[in-house]
């Protein structure tokens, strides 16, 4: 049923019980050994596979070449009875020294299979380099007791001791295995003893017969032939000349199958060994690489005749297995055998210091052995230990110290493993608890009972080792090195963070190894600094360094107050603690010391000045001043067992703080006194000195370099003008109006050309107003500068002329011609002009207007959608603004041109005008506010509107548009 369904693709028996590689790790003949896993389990094995297919089609090839062969199928099923025989014993067989059977004998259509522990080659395919001297002789030493038991206590003859009958598993130990043609003389009877032909079993298939230059001479060239167990002497002499001289062999037959062949060598070998046998130091040349101390053995080892050959327990006992290293090795083999007391004797002496060899025995061990060997043997070690403790019991203290010295001794040898390795062997097994989230649901849904207790006691061993015992945290914290050298900073600051609360607390069950919790308390602190710079600072500030500070006030060992000083002075230079933890927590706890001897205060004074020196913590000098220097001098003149020079040195260090906070402040004070403060009191020198130093600081401060500016037209903001003159009915008082102005026009003149314009009074104030208003004139209008002068000017130009024309000639003007017309042309084109432009008071404020009109028309009340309040209106008119005149003025009246200029009094010369900026004496703001208003007031009561339209380009008018006049 198996065979079928292998052939349908499905796996059974032991492949469906292993994950097996592609590739075998060597071939042992007739065997494909592959590295494998359990499924389950997760434990390494070796697969040896036998494929039946190649090895059928190999029979067949060497039958057709050899005439004497056998049927293939004879051959064939004769090779399948000594598989069967070999795996069979192997599996009947237990012993430490012979290869360990896991799962025997599965055959299948195509294949034969057992599954062993994990062998990583043998000594035919095993790298000489691998092979150190310490190595050879251990594996010697394990082969010979694996040969020891065969013999003493199964009455078995090996008779197959060769290189490929020699495995090496994963921990560096030699297996023996190759059971082919093992013997059981129990089996036998004494005739078949004595006459006992290894031929027999001859056949053309090279791995079923005997390799004879491994085989003892008197089962082939002796006419009368025995089994004894001095054939596995002689085999194994011969193995221990190969695995020192590899690959070369004392015998060495072209055909080790062909007794030709070895009775040709052997007679070459009998005459080189047998005539220097006497003489162990000639035989130098023969042995080669083989050790001094065996020198002796060989000729005993390889005697030409059985009875003259050594016994193995003759073999074991020689001075070649006399040293100290090769014992302890031996020992380390049968350490599951030996008593506590034996254990812990054994591995004490491995740590002991030896002064001959200034080293220690663990140290003088090979790395591969130490590595794969006692490595694992010692985690076995604890991890059987933790698993049967009783938590709640206080711990034995021969199991205490065994869980101790083994710890020690693991982490002695992580020192010179890879990370890696470390990693996977030890961290993970040791020092991290493995139960995972997969596990733990598995165990809910399942609740296999069994299973989950065996996986928990497995699974929490960190838990249980750092809460086994006082001694075990200790050994931990003093190979804290190493931790931190073999792992990475998360798994290293987690397993601190893990270890800390216990590193300070002693628990119930421990009472009696206080003096071991203070060594630990004292280790620890010692080792922080090495290693606080990975905790991150709210770990800092929250747990750690509080705790460092309960430790201290509850403490009542004064050895462990001191290394805790130490420890938050070495803090302070690693910079990992700043102001806050020195204010909230530390300041406190130094005020309640009480302590007043010479130790403490020896180190309380420097940790305090550094505390307020330190650029790091940058202490406020309030707090320095009110809190740490009063501190330090109660310090040092409470301490009374102290020297003088000690004291002293309290003083100078105190002084020394002192001087330096003085600086500081001396720093922060100006040097002078400001001159403009002292003379406005201390208040405002401070504020004088404050503003003078933070103008020079903005002063400073230059973002980039200034740009040149551009040089634009140079032009001055366009400024309202006001009506200075005060107009009354024509007559002499308008005459002398006129002269008023033009004396104030003078003192404008002279006055300041900067001054702000204010807006003119009410028109209506002005027109009834007296000839004494005129003065008043002055006063109003001396505001303004040039631009007044200007204006008073030309409103005497205008009255002048309007007092030569008198009144008539105005009704005329009126009759005839439009506002703002010199003449009939340009009256009908100012005709068409008006008549094109809408009112003022027609427009929508959302046309593009003058802005400041339509504001003054909205808080004027004027009604913008319908007709004109002329009575409301008439008031504002009193208040336009008046803009000057050009200097040189064409007025036209009557149809006459009149050419005036503005004159300056006191000197008889034209007068300067100052225009608003953007304006010259080519552009004409509005007509002659002086002589037009004038007329338009006289002959019409009411007011006139806010509004006029001027012409710009053709120069001022004084004529009046008498439509524009009716219209009004």
């Amino acid at each position: 049923m198996a065979s079928m369904l292998s052939s349908l693709g499905f796996k059974t028996g032991i492949r469906a019980i292993y994950n097996v590689l592609d590739n075998p790790s060597f071939v042992s003949e007739p065997w494909a050994v592959y590295p494998a896993k359990h499924k389950s389990t997760g434990r390494i094995v070796s697969v040896f596979i036998f494929d039946k297919t190649k090895f059928e089609l190999q029979v067949h090839r060497l039958c057709s070449t050899s005439s004497n062969a056998s049927s293939p199928k004879r051959i064939t099923k004769e090779c399948y009875e000594l598989i069967k025989h070999e795996v069979n014993q192997l599996s009947k067989l237990k012993h430490p020294q012979i290869l360990t059977i896991i799962e025997v004998l599965e055959e299948t259509k195509t294949k034969f299979l057992f599954v062993s522990e994990s062998v990583s080659d043998n000594l035919l395919t095993v790298n000489s380099k691998n092979l150190d001297s310490l190595s050879i002789q251990k594996g010697l030493l394990q082969v010979a007791k694996g040969l020891q038991f065969l013999h003493s206590h199964g009455n078995i003859i090996h008779l197959n001791i060769q290189p490929s009958s020699i495995f090496i598993n994963n921990q560096g130990d030699w297996k023996l295995a190759g059971f082919r043609f093992l013997q059981n003389l129990n089996e036998l009877s004494p005739q078949d003893r004595d006459n006992f032909y290894i031929m027999n079993t001859s056949t053309v298939v090279p791995f079923a017969n005997l390799n004879l230059n491994f085989t003892a001479p008197e089962l082939i060239v002796d006419a009368q032939t025995k089994l004894d167990f001095a054939n596995d002497i002689w085999s194994f002499g011969m193995l221990i000349f190969y695995v020192y001289n590899f690959p070369d062999s004392l015998i060495n037959s072209f055909d080790p199958s062909s007794i030709t062949d070895y009775k040709q060598e052997f007679r070459k070998f009998e005459q080189k060994f047998y005539n220097h046998a006497s003489k162990p130091a000639e035989l130098k040349y023969i042995l080669k690489n083989v050790p001094d101390k065996l020198y002796p053995l060989f000729p005993q080892l390889l005697s030409r005749y059985p009875y003259d050959r050594l016994t193995l327990n003759q073999f074991i006992d020689s001075d070649f297995f006399d040293g100290s290293i090769i014992k302890a090795m031996w020992f380390i083999d049968e350490f599951s055998t030996k008593s506590i007391h034996e254990k812990l004797m054994f591995l004490k002496g491995l740590l002991e210091f030896d002064k001959e060899t200034q080293t220690d025995l663990l140290s003088q061990f090979p790395l591969a052995f130490k590595s794969l060997k006692l490595l694992p043997l010692l985690i076995g070690v604890i991890i059987n230990e933790l698993t049967v403790l009783d938590e709640s019991a206080t711990i034995d203290p021969n199991v205490d110290e065994l869980i101790s010295y083994s710890l020690e001794i693991i982490l002695a040898i992580s020192k010179n493993i890879s990370a890696l390795t470390f990693q996977d062997r030890v961290f993970g097994i040791l020092f991290k608890d493995n139960s995972s989230f997969t596990e733990k649901v598995y165990d809910a849904i399942f609740k296999d009972e069994t299973k989950s207790t065996k996986k928990n006691a497995t699974t929490k061993i960190f838990t249980k080792l750092i809460n086994a015992s006082v001694k075990t945290r200790l050994t931990i914290v003093n190979n804290l090195d190493v931790l931190q050298e073999k792992s990475n900073e998360k798994q290293f600051v987690g397993f601190i963070k893990h270890i800390l609360d216990l590193v300070f607390t002693l628990g119930s069950n421990e009472q009696d190894q206080k003096h071991v919790q203070i060594t630990l308390q004292e280790k620890f602190l010692d080792t922080l600094p090495k290693f606080v710079t990975m905790f991150e600072f709210p770990y800092m500030k929250n747990t750690m360094f509080p705790l460092l500070c309960r430790i201290f006030l509850s403490t009542l060992v004064y050895s462990t107050k001191l290394k805790i000083m130490d420890t938050f002075e070495k803090f302070c230079d690693l910079r990992v603690i700043d102001k806050i933890i020195i204010d909230e927590q530390l300041l406190p706890i130094t005020q309640n010391i009480k302590e007043r001897d010479r130790e403490m205060i020896s180190k309380l004074v420097p940790f305090l000045a550094k505390v307020v020196t330190s650029e790091h913590i940058n202490m406020d000098m309030k707090t320095a001043v009110e809190s740490i220097l009063p501190q330090c001098m109660v310090f040092a003149f409470g301490c009374n067992d102290c020297t003088q020079k000690e004291f002293k040195a309290y003083m100078s260090t105190i002084n020394g703080v002192q001087e330096k906070l003085v600086e500081k402040k001396l720093s922060q004070l100006p040097e002078h006194e400001n001159f403009a403060a002292r003379s406005h009191g201390s208040g405002s020198a401070t504020a004088a000195t404050t503003a003078a130093n933070f103008d020079t600081l903005l002063q400073s401060q230059r973002l980039k370099e200034p740009e040149k500016e551009v040089q634009g037209p140079k032009s001055q903001a366009m400024q309202p003008t006001r009506k200075p003159a005060s107009i009354k009915s024509m007559g002499s008082s308008h005459n002398k109006s006129t002269t008023n102005s033009n004396s104030n026009s003078n003192s404008i003149s002279n006055g300041n050309n900067n001054s702000v314009m204010k807006p003119r009074r009410p028109l209506q104030s002005r027109v009834s107003a007296s000839s004494s208003s005129s003065s008043s004139f002055s006063a109003t209008t001396a505001t303004t500068a040039n631009t007044t002068a200007t204006t008073a000017t030309n409103t005497n130009t205008a009255n002048k002329n309007y007092s030569s024309s008198g009144g008539s000639n105005i009704n005329g003007a009126l009759n005839t011609m439009k506002f703002g017309a010199i003449d009939e042309k340009s009256n009908s084109k100012n005709d068409r002009l008006l008549n094109s432009l809408k009112s003022t008071y027609e427009r929508q404020k959302n046309e593009d207007n003058d802005d400041d009109f339509d504001d003054f028309q909205l808080s004027s009340g004027a009604n913008v959608g319908g007709s004109i309040n002329w009575s409301s209106e008439s008031n504002k008119m009193k208040t336009l603004p008046v803009t000057p005149r050009l200097n040189n003025e064409s007025f036209r009246t009557n149809n006459s041109v009149q050419t005036k200029f503005a004159m300056d009094v006191s000197t008889s010369q034209p007068a300067k005008v100052t225009y608003p900026p953007g304006f010259n004496t080519n552009v004409v703001l509005s007509p002659n506010a002086s002589s037009t208003k004038s007329q338009l007031t006289s002959f019409f009561p009411q007011q006139l509107p806010t509004k006029t339209n001027y012409t710009g380009n053709t120069g001022n008018t004084s004529s009046i548009n008498s439509d524009l006049l009716d219209l009004l």
